[in-house]
């Protein structure tokens, strides 16, 4: 009897041992994207150039941009997570713009209702104020 109950609770746990790995490796596959950026921005006091960036969410807290011609990672970003009530069906970025500067405000992922807004942003209002700009305005774009 003994010896029955060892060999289910050893079936038992290969299956959930076999569930968690899958479900790890469906959210890994919902953690990175690829975006052409075609302007220079500015993301948490980091000027990153324009480019074919793969963007990687390393956890709940970062998010790298990493440049695929080179392979090389060309920002990591701090960010923080913020729920909302639909779930995302596209990956996006998010950026506010004034005159000729950019500025990355959040990074959307397909597949959660919880996207990721960057930490530092009072930069943007800062150069508002600062320089007069014109009124700022929000651009989208979609990622791969």
């Amino acid at each position: 009897m003994n010896r029955r109950l060892s060999f289910l609770a050893h079936i038992l746990l290969t299956v959930v041992m076999f569930g968690l790995l899958a479900t790890a490796t469906q959210a890994a596959a919902q953690t990175s994207a690829h975006v052409r950026v075609p302007f220079a921005f500015t993301a948490n006091h980091q000027l990153v150039p324009a480019g074919y960036y793969k963007v990687e969410l390393l956890s709940d807290r970062f998010v790298a941009f990493i440049d695929v011609k080179t392979g090389m990672t060309q920002s990591i970003l701090m960010v923080r997570p913020e729920s909302e009530p639909a779930i995302e069906t596209r990956s996006r970025l998010v950026f506010m713009t004034t005159g000729n500067r950019y500025y990355l405000r959040e990074v959307k992922v397909a597949g959660t209702s919880v996207h990721s807004e960057l930490t530092m942003q009072y930069r943007f209002a800062e150069d508002v104020a600062k320089i007069q700009l014109p009124a700022a305005s929000t651009i989208e774009i979609a990622m791969k």
